[in-house]
């Protein structure tokens, strides 16, 4: 390092030196003194420079002394003490046992959630976004017929041999978080199955999406249903021959002038109705299977709901008039669906007939329509005794009656309302009752429109 105190006197003495020589050969004065000052400059100038970069080192040196100190502290405090260091080393010990306490628990959550997994009675099989298995559980090797080295990484075609799945697990990555699809599938290896599937979406990294299904196994539901429907079939197929035979007899019985007095002319009578009534029981049975089961060929076209409603208006005319009810169709006429005629006219007869049962004398029922982006819905409104919220729910069941007397006097069956909703599923449509105590009940039909090109097709 240079020494600039030592550095400023010799160039001094160097100065000195100069002027003593230049006095010595007979230099001027003037010319002796700029000598003497360009050279005390000179010598500043360096001199300061050099000053300036020695201090900046001795601040260099300094702090790294002060830094290796610590060092050196630090050093012996480790090697002097027995127990965990208290300062730096200590919280990174309490965060290592606090990551640890982390893993652990993951790790039970994650135990706990596949034990969850594949303990369930549903399969589950996940995939990945290239449609590889990632997972599946117990069930889902069952009801394929598969073990769990056969699952992993094979493809959806691989596992199931059935286009309708592969593309719901293809399609699943497209929808969002809260979406789902639902399809029902029939598989026949390793036995001929019944499946219901669920996919959703499967969030992975990378804001990659992978898909999950859920295989429901609902054969033996399907088995019963159809029993059921059969049973139904046959027990509806029987009942009509000896029923039409017993009201035809009635119906003879009460035209027949020779009954001895009146109480057994009201015998036959009471008689008759309750053959009526179970002839229609029969009836709507009959048609709740056969809409049950896919048994209804729907003819599909374009149809007026105004015309539909005027049409079932007349029908019920004699009943309108006798409890002074008013009907009020405020559809538009360029207000059409696309669905089948007969089945709406079925749906419509169902709901009006309930809402002439059981409005009050005096009353109104109202069709209205609103418009949606792919539906109309139809509204038929009346001004009835309407239904308590707690039997909602359970309105659309089969035999279901809120008021069991009057329904029974009245002469329904308890399945109007059960037909009209399979119907409207039936239609693709939704079915939807809303009411108020005492002030009526709405019920809305949303049905889907035509596209534009079959309306442009209609027009032409």
């Amino acid at each position: 390092m240079v020494n600039s105190p030592v550095m400023l006197v010799g160039w001094m003495v160097v100065a000195m030196f100069v002027v003593g020589v230049g006095l010595i050969f007979g230099w001027s004065l003037w010319a002796v003194g700029v000598l003497g000052i360009v050279l005390l400059s000179a010598a500043y100038r360096i001199t300061q420079k050099a000053w300036d970069q020695t201090c900046d080192q001795e601040d260099e040196i300094r702090t790294s002394l002060i830094e290796l100190q610590q060092i050196a502290d630090g050093s012996q405090s480790r090697s002097s003490l027995s127990s965990p260091p208290r300062s730096l080393s200590s919280d990174l010990q309490q965060t290592v046992q606090h990551i640890q306490t982390r893993i652990g628990n993951l790790e039970e959550e994650r135990a706990k959630i596949s034990a969850i997994v594949q303990n369930l009675v549903e399969g589950v099989v996940a995939f990945d976004p290239q449609g590889y298995v990632l997972f599946s559980n117990a069930s889902a090797c069952r009801i394929l017929g598969l073990n769990e080295q056969q699952l992993q990484g094979q493809s959806v075609w691989e596992v199931i041999r059935n286009k309708e799945l592969g593309e719901l697990v293809e399609g699943c990555r497209d929808l969002s978080p809260n979406e789902q699809q639902r399809v029902e599938v029939v598989i026949h290896a390793p036995a001929r199955m019944t499946i219901e599937v669920y996919g959703l979406p499967f969030p992975l990294a990378n804001q990659k999406k992978g898909s999950v299904i859920v295989l429901h196994d609902v054969t033996q539901l399907r088995r019963l249903e159809q029993v059921r429907a059969e049973f139904i079939d046959n027990v509806s197929h029987e009942l009509r021959t000896p029923l039409a035979a017993i009201i035809g007899y009635l119906e003879t019985l009460i035209d027949e002038p020779t009954l001895d007095t009146p109480q057994n002319r009201k015998f036959v009578q009471v008689a008759h109705q309750h053959a009526e009534r179970l002839n229609r029981l029969v009836d709507d049975l009959r048609s709740l299977s056969e809409i049950e089961s896919r048994q209804v060929v729907v003819q599909w076209e374009i149809v007026g709901l105004k015309d539909m409603v005027d049409e079932v208006s007349e029908m019920f005319q004699p009943q309108l008039q006798k409890r002074d009810l008013r009907l009020k169709n405020q559809i538009d006429e360029k207000d059409v669906v696309w669905t089948d005629r007969d089945r709406v006219v079925q749906i419509l007869l169902n709901l009006v007939d309930n809402a002439i049962k059981y409005s009050f004398d005096g009353g109104s029922i109202s069709f209205l329509v609103q418009r949606a982006e792919k539906s109309l819905i139809l509204q038929v409104k009346d001004t009835g005794q309407g239904i308590p919220s707690t039997d909602l729910p359970r309105i659309t069941e089969r035999f279901y009656r809120v008021d069991r007397a009057r329904s029974r006097e009245e002469g329904g069956t308890g399945l109007g309302l059960s037909i009209v909703k399979h119907l409207v599923q039936l239609l693709g449509g939704e079915l939807r009752i809303d009411s108020e105590l005492g002030k009526g009940v709405t019920v809305e039909l949303e049905l889907p429109v035509p596209s534009q090109e079959r309306l442009s097709v209609e027009t032409k």
